[in-house]
């Protein structure tokens, strides 16, 4: 239970909500889905002065096709983005993430927005973002910038965003014609934190492509991979493999004691995911579901 007083702010502008930060936000917690800070006050972890709710901005509530660009306001809900048609077909990796993440509860209430903001190691969207060349938009009083997803997500529960600013959306190339997707992740209970997961995002032909692995380190990490036969992948899943081990290795702490599961777990799903697109170049159907 929440035993203290705080002042809660619930406006229904975005400028109102930008005006607040302007003015107090080092003393501002963001409440968007509230699947992760709720539970956090309740327990007594965190104990904010001042909570500024989202969920009356019905500006950041969009889903938006821009042709080449699918932009994702910062409150849409996990639900909502898992069954939006228009995400479907420009990025179904995205749309499949967001209809396996958590429970139903979690994906009728929680937010894209808050998750990214949020960042903690295994969530669904930063690997997928990071693989596909995605964007995270923040506002501030009087100005905005985008920041590649790569450059916003910067360790644990840590990210680009300043004190002044709003995460307002997330923004993802349109998937072109040719290209693969894929997404894989492991959890050890029905709607848990992924302990491990990844992400990939590939051209026609095996001309290369991207992995991004996340939760077994502070950071997802993006691995490039070169050209290859999808005919004879055998060398290039060896090769990613031993990549994406080292580059976890290079992350966790050498006095963890699960620093070796670790490594090979991040070594693993970096393969799978690419084997998951080599499949598709092969002919296979687009899956995101957990293998």
């Amino acid at each position: 239970m929440i035993s203290w007083e705080l002042e809660f702010h619930a406006p229904t502008d975005l400028a109102e909500a930008l005006d607040l930060l302007a003015e107090r936000g080092e003393d501002v917690t963001v409440l968007s889905g509230g699947m992760s800070l709720m539970p956090m006050m309740n327990l007594g972890l965190v104990k904010p002065e001042i909570v500024l709710s989202l969920n009356r901005l019905r500006d950041l509530a969009h889903v938006t096709d821009d042709g080449d660009v699918i932009r994702v306001g910062a409150t849409v809900r996990h639900g909502d983005l898992g069954a939006d048609p228009t995400v479907q077909d420009a990025y179904p990796t995205l749309s499949s993430a967001a209809s396996q993440l958590g429970d139903l509860q979690v994906r009728n209430r929680g937010t894209v927005g808050g998750s990214v903001a949020h960042a903690i190691p295994g969530a669904d969207y930063p690997v997928i973002l990071m693989a596909a060349g995605g964007e995270v938009r923040l506002d501030r009083k009087g100005s905005s910038r985008t920041v590649p997803a790569d450059n916003f997500f910067l360790g644990l529960m840590w990210t680009a965003r300043e004190p002044t600013e709003l995460v307002t959306e997330i923004r993802v190339p349109r998937r072109q014609p040719g290209w693969v997707t894929a997404y894989r992740r492991f959890t050890r209970t029905e709607g848990g934190i992924p302990l491990v997961n990844a992400a990939a995002h590939f051209a026609p032909a095996g001309v290369g492509g991207v992995v991004a692995v996340g939760g077994v380190v502070p950071r997802p990490f993006l691995l490039d991979v070169p050209a290859f036969d999808p005919d004879d992948p055998d060398e290039v899943l060896d090769e990613l493999e031993a990549m994406a081990s080292v580059a976890t290795r290079e992350q966790v702490p050498s006095v963890d004691e699960d620093a070796d599961y670790r490594v090979a777990m991040g070594g693993l799903f970096a393969r799978r995911v690419l084997a998951a697109c080599i499949q598709q170049l092969a002919g296979g159907e687009h899956t995101g579901e957990p293998a």
